[in-house]
């Protein structure tokens, strides 16, 4: 007994409604307050130094040399956390990118 409607045809039905139930409640995601957007880079940054402070002390301790261990593991865990802020910041950058047709800021030098 043959299908009244082959399988393409009931998925490319499918697809139409698939497509018109996303288009009619989507809605771009707000984007992030000022507040949250630091919030965010101090955590990321913060943390990126707690790791690698904590990370460097275990590995001093472990080698005998807590001191020097805890100096490169600080810094370490700075440069994480610089990388860190600067990813968060691009992604933010590309996710809102800003409007060309914006006012420009003037300029406060006295030339």
């Amino acid at each position: 007994m043959a299908d009244k409607h082959p399988p393409e045809d009931d998925l490319s039905n499918l697809r139409q409604r698939v497509a018109k139930a996303r288009g009619s409640n989507s809605s771009p995601p707000p984007s992030d307050s000022a507040a949250s957007l630091a919030l965010r880079f101090g955590g990321e940054f913060g943390a990126a130094v707690i790791v690698g402070a904590l990370l460097g002390y275990g590995i001093g301790y472990w080698l005998h040399a807590e001191a020097g261990g805890l100096l490169i593991g600080i810094g370490l865990g700075f440069a994480t956390g610089v990388v860190n802020v600067v990813r968060v910041a691009r992604a933010y950058n590309n996710a809102n990118p800003p409007d060309p047709n914006a006012p420009k800021i003037p300029d406060d030098d006295d030339d």
